[in-house]
């Protein structure tokens, strides 16, 4: 059996492409890793975020436990300069997919918009990720988890070759109202590190038990920077435990007979705003 783990890292803000996508490449470079980099491929307004503070119950707690490393999200501004970055990440052998226009506008408006408001924000992002990358993205993953039906469906009229817009706990295809979503969904089943800063408890990532197929996402912003020792720790030890690290196209080749399931929206530990989740089925 092989035993690998999807390795995905989300790219949010300037100050993650400035400052955590380097040393992140470096680092996988020094183990002989390729990844999933997921990109935000529009300018976000700080001030976008604000609203967090006030409609999501424990956020302000969150913000304090996360302290510097989630400012840097939030307070980054300027637009994004993408073009000698992404030309690193291509160079490297990476693949590179998309992660929205506006990350905390999706995350914060996404369910109040429109099928229309959703298909032009989907194809604003398209386009502003082939104008830096020369490509039709191969793949998309909604900012935060946060998705709905609307959006499962759009997905389809891009020809993803997948997405990762949920948590779960192995490859499938969204079941809704009688109806399969044609996308494949490749979710990340395990805790990130944010939650887990936020949790209190960072060096539990070392900890994680972890199975064939699993897929972890890392974030410029915490695993690049001030965690990158946590986030060796971990790639080290599933090295020595004989499981390679992955891109998510990679574990989609190795992945058959994939279920239809359902989506359920909730939150989890470590995190503040309600996301899609695979359902398990009980039985």
């Amino acid at each position: 059996m092989n035993k690998i783990i999807g390795l995905r890292i989300d790219v949010d803000t300037k100050r993650g492409y400035k400052n955590g996508v380097v040393p992140l490449l470096d680092l996988l470079k020094k183990y002989n890793i390729n990844a999933t980099f997921f990109i935000v491929a529009g300018y976000e307004s700080p001030f976008k975020t604000f609203p967090r503070l006030f409609n999501e119950r424990g956020f302000s707690r969150r913000l304090f436990r996360l302290k510097g490393g989630l400012c840097y999200k939030i307070f980054s501004q300027g637009s994004l300069t993408f073009g000698q970055i992404i030309r690193l990440i291509k160079d490297e052998g990476h693949e590179i997919g998309l992660h929205g226009y506006h990350h905390f506008d999706w995350q914060i408006h996404l369910n109040g918009w429109s099928k229309i408001r959703i298909n032009c924000e989907l194809s604003r992002a398209v386009e502003s990720f082939k104008q830096y990358t020369g490509s039709h993205p191969c793949s998309f993953a909604a900012p935060g988890w946060v998705t709905n039906e609307n959006v499962f469906f759009a997905e389809e009229k891009f020809h993803f070759n997948y997405c990762s817009d949920t948590r779960g706990v192995y490859p499938f295809y969204p079941f809704i109202d009688n109806l399969i979503v044609k996308t494949i969904q490749i979710p990340v089943t395990l805790p990130t590190l944010d939650e887990l800063i936020s949790l209190g408890n960072v060096k539990q990532l070392i900890e994680i038990n972890v199975k064939s197929c699993d897929v972890y996402c890392a974030h410029a912003e915490f695993d690049g920077m001030k965690y990158i020792g946590i986030f060796e720790s971990f790639l080290e030890k599933h090295l020595r435990n004989g499981y390679r690290f992955v891109t998510l196209s990679e574990i989609k080749k190795y992945v058959s007979d994939v279920p239809s399931t359902r989506v359920v929206y909730k939150t989890i530990p470590g995190r503040t705003n309600v996301i899609a989740c695979q359902r398990m089925e009980k039985g």
